[in-house]
């Protein structure tokens, strides 16, 4: 657990594990712990580099406007300033793109490239579930109602069926220590309102896999599709479940991510 200085950023990020660089980016509204059933398992084959974006976790930045491709060329100069040379980046929704932009802006920077549950240009309906969230914390809404928003927002059927699971993941809601504030929530979805990667995919020159989920709301498997079609060369995996595999299907996805780094 450690924290670093980059521009006017004081990142909070953790390495683990030995091995080939692998580089875990978080989505929209999530910190490192959006990783706790993945890292894990990745760790024995991986040095493996968490951290929380800025507006996320306890990662303080100045407060200013965020593009995607701001918070992609400071990752690239943590990354950096870890010592971390043509790492694999993995990048779960939010932080698909933003791993994105970093390999499309810096060629030879990346080793390959996963992109999970993201998008080239973020459509209208995830833009409107994403800022009906924050309306809710605008709005007073109790947690209690707020989780259940997100639990139907961020998971699939058969978890949603399974009581056990469901509690479980209740309770890491209600738990969960460095919540992002209103105002960077903001910040984070007007980011993402603005991101034009339709314009970076074919500048992509490294392995890529796109994972998509059956059941994905915010970004649906036509969103990979376009990414796949996009990026030559580009492999894809269809997960079952919706928005989060990395909390439905946390086997599948490190397995995903091993084999598919492992082998570059």
């Amino acid at each position: 657990m450690a924290k670093i200085e980059i521009g006017e950023t004081t990142y909070y990020y953790e390495l683990r594990g030995a091995g080939p660089p692998l580089v875990l980016v978080s989505g929209f509204g999530a910190d490192h712990l959006t990783w706790r059933e993945i890292s894990p398992r990745l760790a024995g084959r991986f040095r493996v580099l968490l951290f929380d974006n800025p507006a996320s976790g306890r990662t303080r930045d100045g407060g200013g406007e965020l593009t995607v491709e701001g918070m992609a060329e400071s990752t690239a100069a943590l990354i950096e300033g870890l010592g971390m040379e043509r790492p694999v980046l993995a990048g779960h929704s939010m932080g698909g793109s933003i791993a994105l932009a970093l390999t499309a802006r810096r060629p030879g920077s990346a080793a390959g490239l996963v992109l999970v549950n993201s998008a080239a240009r973020w459509g209208r309906r995830a833009l409107a579930a994403l800022e009906g969230v924050i309306r809710s914390l605008e709005t007073g809404m109790d947690l209690k109602s707020r989780i259940d928003i997100l639990m139907n927002l961020l998971f699939g059927r058969e978890f949603l069926s399974d009581p056990v699971r469901e509690a479980k993941m209740r309770a890491l809601f209600l738990e969960e220590p460095h919540p992002s504030s209103l105002a960077d929530l903001k910040r984070q979805h007007r980011a993402l309102a603005r991101f034009a990667g339709e314009k970076l995919i074919g500048r992509i020159v490294v392995p890529t896999l796109v994972v998509s989920a059956a059941e994905d709301i915010l970004a649906p498997p036509e969103d990979a599709a376009r990414l796949a079609a996009g990026i030559p060369g580009s492999r894809t995996l269809r997960l079952p479940g919706g928005h989060v595999p990395q909390f439905e299907h946390p086997e599948l996805l490190a397995e995903a991510i091993a084999d598919f780094a492992g082998n570059l």
